[in-house]
Formats: C-alpha cells, structure tokens, sequence
C-alpha cells in the first residue's frame, strides 16, 4: 500500500551504495546488543525461570558462582577492607555498615524464592491481604524447577536466520519498527509489526499480532494498544497470529541481502527472534550525536542501554525533532510504529544527504 504524503526516494546505483556503506559490521551489531549467531543450548538454559517466583534460573546461577568465587578470595579481600569499628557514632545508633553489606543483601535477596503462596481476589492477595502490586510476603532458600520443556523454550527463545531463498517480492531495503507488550513472567513479547519499502515508502506489513503467551499487559502509555483492540483484531481476523507468522511474513520482503533500517532496531528483531547481518542503525549511524549533542568534556556520559526511548537525547522523537523538524509521539495515545519506521528510514536518508554535502 502506497502512503499519500509519504515522498519516496529517488532509487539509483549512488544512493543504493552509499546505503550499502552504512550496513553495520557484525561485531558492531552484537556490541549494540543484536542477536548474530543462533542461540547454544546453554544460552536457552539462562532464559528459563523458576516456577514458583519466575526469576530467571540461570541469574541465580551466575550470582551463586559469584559468590562461592568472592569467598574463595575472602582472606585476600578481608585484609584490604577497613576494619568494623565498634566504638564509632554511626555503630552507637544501629546505622554502620561494612562496605559489602548493602551488596550482599540485595545479592541474597535475589538469590531466595520469594513468591505470594495465596492468589490475586479484588487486586489483593489472599495470603497476606497485600495490594497484588506489593512485595511478596513469603521467601525460601531454593528455587523451583522451571515447569517449562526443552522444547517450549526452544520454541519461544531460539532465533532464526534470514531466509536463504530468493524472491520476486524482495525488496532491497526496508525500515522496520515493532511494538512490544510484558508478557505473564515479564518478558518483552511482539504485539505490533511495521515494515515499510525504504525507497518507496510502500506500507507492506502493518498489522497487530496476537501474542504466543499470555500477558501482564501491553504496555498501552507506549505502544498505544489496548487489550480490547487486540481481542476484537484476532476475532475479526484481522491480526497475525504469533510471531512466528509474524517472520515468517516479514521473509516475503526481506532476503539475506536486504537492507534493513530501524532505530535501535536489535529490539525490534529480538522480539521476532530474528538474526539479520545487513542492519542500518538510525541510533547507531544516522543519529551519532553531532560536535554541538555530545557531552562538554569532563560532563557526565550516559552508559544506559540503547532503547528507542531513550531519555538522553538520542531517543528516536527527539532526533527526528532535532534532525528532521518533526514532531512525532506526540500525544497520550501511544506510539504509532509505522511513524516510527518512516522517521528512522528519513534519519538515515538525511545522514546519507549530509554526507554528500
């Protein structure tokens, strides 16, 4: 479907190239947090939780090897730390602290299943009569086997490669962006796919999709759907079902050497459990701060994790406000997807323009 309004760019061997030159090598994309390589059965093992609190297991693995290491090292470590003093106002008043107490805590804290025994009537817990949003009232030292198979994790976590075949319908580049909603055990899970013709700005996936899993809630403030609208889409048929169906539609237009553009867009493929090698990042490319957007030297430098709603000016609303003059997310009806891709398709056409001039 061709976007009244949308103008559509000129497609000749120069821009097809200079395209080309911003792909992002592979070992650029995994450090952005792209998924490259299929997923080893290890790395399946860390993605299963325990069936009583859903904490993911292989997190208490990980700080429970921590641990047992830290105190292997404890003589070394107990005679570089300064001593406790028991005489000093801080410890009069019950408030000292050794320097690894806080730490240890929260470190034990995770460590314990700490779960709601009751169930949730009129938003509270039967057990303890806390608000369904409270602590749990309950901890024990072990964790519970998770309850999910091999093969169901297998299912929902593995990723797939870009499909080998070739296609008349393959277009030689595309701008992609999704909506994503929390699923039961708080993972982020598919509920709205976006795929546009970079060069033609064609519309050729637009579409919700009814997710695998049940779920916590669709993250409404953000991607602006509702539970209602995607019931009514899937007893209308007028949704994908799963994001397998999902790919699988997204393989009608892509093939291994298309050119797929997002913002921040190892978000948008993980939650179609996608591995593609030929990615232009609007974040990673086209939105690199300019001389006057980055940190004054000796000021603070954000570490955060990429997000396209990242709050430290490289979020995708405000680069195509600072770089395009356009308002997009605006209001409180959430984000519109197909904005989104259009505006990270525009960011990297206006960088490759830039980098003409």
């Amino acid at each position: 479907m061709l976007n009244a309004g949308i103008a559509a760019i000129m497609l000749d061997s120069g821009t097809l190239q200079q395209l080309g030159s911003l792909v992002h090598p592979t070992e650029e994309l995994k450090e952005a947090g792209y998924v490259v390589t299929k997923l080893t059965q290890d790395e399946l093992e860390q993605k299963k939780r325990c069936a009583t609190c859903g904490v993911r297991i292989g997190k208490v693995r990980r700080m429970r090897d921590r641990q047992n290491r830290a105190r292997q090292q404890q003589p070394q470590l107990a005679n570089a730390l300064p001593p406790r003093s028991e005489d000093s106002s801080a410890s009069a008043s019950g408030n000292a602290t050794h320097p690894n107490d806080d730490n240890n805590a929260r470190r034990n804290s995770v460590m314990r299943c700490h779960f709601h025994p009751g169930r949730v009537q009129l938003k509270a817990w039967t057990c303890c009569g806390k608000h369904l949003a409270e602590a749990p009232c309950t901890s024990k030292e072990d964790h519970d086997p998770p309850e999910e198979q091999d093969r169901t994790i297998q299912q929902r976590w593995q990723f797939h490669h870009t499909t080998l075949a070739t296609r008349s319908s393959h277009r030689l580049a595309v701008a992609i962006d999704c909506e994503m909603g929390t699923a039961f055990d708080g993972d982020s899970e598919l509920i709205r796919l976006t795929l546009i013709d970079y060069f033609s700005g064609e519309t050729l996936i637009d579409s919700l999709v009814y997710p695998d899993v049940e779920m916590q809630h669709f993250n409404t403030r953000w991607s602006g759907i509702t539970r209602r609208e995607m019931e009514k889409s899937r007893r209308q048929r007028q949704c994908i079902m799963g994001r397998n169906a999902a790919r699988a539609r997204v393989f009608r237009y892509v093939g291994s050497s298309t050119i797929v553009v997002g913002h921040s867009a190892q978000n948008d493929l993980s939650s179609l459990r996608w591995i593609h090698h030929r990615i232009v990042d609007s974040y990673m490319e086209g939105g690199q701060p300019k001389e006057e957007d980055k940190p004054k030297e000796g000021g603070p430098v954000n570490h955060q994790k990429r997000s396209k709603h990242h709050p430290d000016g490289m979020s995708l609303k405000a680069l195509a406000m600072r770089r395009l003059g356009r308002a997009i997310q605006m209001g409180n009806k959430g984000h519109d997807s197909l904005e989104d891709a259009l505006a990270a398709r525009d960011l990297i056409h206006a960088h490759i323009a830039s980098l003409a001039q």
